[in-house]
This record gives C-alpha cells, sequence and structure tokens, in this order.
C-alpha cells in the first residue's frame, strides 16, 4: 500500500531543500573593547580608563533564514596596561552564537555562549548584544554593544561578574 507523506514533512523537506538557494556567509573582522567589567565578591569595577582590554575579533556566519544567522567567533583579548607581575593577554575566546536582523529595523540582536579556552581555567558565558550595520550591500561598517556574564567553571559562578564592550569592525556579506 502507498502511504502519502504527511503535511508537516512535506514542508520541512521543502525547507531543507530551499534553504541552500537563500543562504548566505558573512565574515567579520573588528575590534572591541572592555568598557566596565564588573566583579561581585569582593566587589571591584574596572571601567575602560583604569585598564584597557582591547581585543581582536573574527566571525564567521551563515544565513539559515534572511533575518537569522548562526555564528562562530574567535576573539584574543589583552591588557595594554597590566598591573606589575601580570601578562598583558587575557586569552582566546570561542563563540557560538546566532543573529536575528529584523527586516527594515536598523538594528541587530545577537546571543552567544562565549568559551574562555586559555589562558587559566576553561568556562563559560553567556553574551546578548545589540549593533547596527551601515554602508554598501557588500562590505558594511558594525557598532556592537555586548553585556557578558559567567554561567560557571574556572572558578566563576553563575552572573558572579558582568562585562560591557564596544566593538566595531567591517562586515562582508557574500
Amino acid at each position: 500500500m502507498l502511504k502519502f507523506p504527511t503535511l508537516g514533512a512535506a514542508f520541512a523537506v521543502a525547507a531543507l531543500a530551499a534553504a541552500p538557494a537563500h543562504a548566505q556567509v558573512k565574515i567579520r573582522l573588528g575590534a572591541e573593547t572592555q568598557v566596565l567589567d564588573h566583579v561581585n565578591t569582593p566587589s571591584t569595577t574596572t571601567w575602560l580608563t583604569d585598564q584597557w582590554r582591547p581585543s581582536v575579533v573574527g566571525m564567521l556566519g551563515f544565513y539559515v533564514l534572511p533575518v537569522l544567522s548562526i555564528d562562530a567567533e574567535l576573539a584574543e583579548a589583552f591588557r595594554v596596561n597590566p598591573p606589575a607581575g601580570q601578562s598583558s593577554r587575557i586569552g582566546t575566546t570561542f563563540r557560538l552564537g546566532a543573529t536575528f536582523e529584523p527586516p527594515l529595523l536598523p538594528f541587530y540582536v545577537r546571543a552567544a555562549i562565549p568559551l574562555h579556552l586559555e589562558p587559566g581555567d576553561f568556562f563559560a558565558s553567556m553574551r546578548a548584544a545589540i549593533g547596527t550595520v551601515f554602508g554598501p550591500p557588500v562590505a558594511k561598517l558594525y557598532l556592537e554593544l555586548a553585556a557578558d556574564f559567567p554561567l560557571g567553571g574556572g572558578g566563576h559562578s553563575f552572573f558572579d561578574q558582568q562585562t560591557f564592550s564596544l566593538g566595531a569592525g567591517l562586515q562582508l556579506n557574500l
């Protein structure tokens, strides 16, 4: 006996077949710096003017829908003016996330899970960001404000630190 697929299965197959035709890739190269870093215990706050902590960032994103991309970002952070006896290198972080770019609005929102890889202990965080892109369709400038909160690992407990960063760079849409 011949069985017909359900309507849901037909839509799933159609969506999977159509996805590669609408997919785009974005490549992002830029820099960011921590503007504010607050540690709860003991209560300390470090501002941009106290200690400059820039990062070089690179991201590769794949659009799964015209308004939604899955992103992988790599960042290398360091201190420009480290305290005596400390290394200038903060370390490497890998961020896996998603970006939602609502149509007709001049901003995007991004969520990611940053994983601090090295040096020091491994720990995971969560990142929420809002940003904007402007310029010609293929090569755009981006500006992003991000907030990071630890989830755990490496001596961190849930939300024991809050870090706010500002980033900018070039985004290529291919």
